[in-house]
């Protein structure tokens, strides 16, 4: 049994990465993220185009997850939410950010986030 389990953990490889809110990848592991395209929709949402480097999924990942972790004012910590934007694809996934839950416009959206995917 633990043989099998082994080939299940080599097989499902996690990847890891921080990003700030403009886009910029300050953490990740394996290097995995291409590049990073923002679009910004004032007092609405932020979409960032997240481009893996090509040749590291051979398929579409099979789960990806995201998470704000911008704390750089109490609206971010409070209203803050990152979600993904699309299926994952083979070579890229879109995540948004966005504020909910506040009564006033949100503004820019754009925030600091890590993402997680596995092979």
């Amino acid at each position: 049994m633990a043989t099998s389990m082994a080939s299940v953990q080599a097989i499902a490889a996690t990847f890891t990465a921080t990003l700030d809110k403009t886009g910029k990848v300050t953490a990740q592991s394996p290097k995995w993220i291409k590049d990073v395209k923002l679009t910004a929709q004032p007092d609405y949402f932020s979409d960032y185009k997240v481009r893996f480097v090509p040749g590291v999924f051979k398929d579409a990942p099979r789960f990806c997850t995201v998470s704000v972790t911008d704390v750089s004012s109490n609206d971010h910590i409070f209203y803050g939410h990152a979600k993904l934007g699309s299926v994952p694809a083979i070579n890229y996934v879109n995540v948004l950010t966005l504020k909910v839950g506040d009564n006033k416009p949100a503004g820019d959206s754009s925030m600091g986030f890590q993402l997680m995917c596995v092979k």
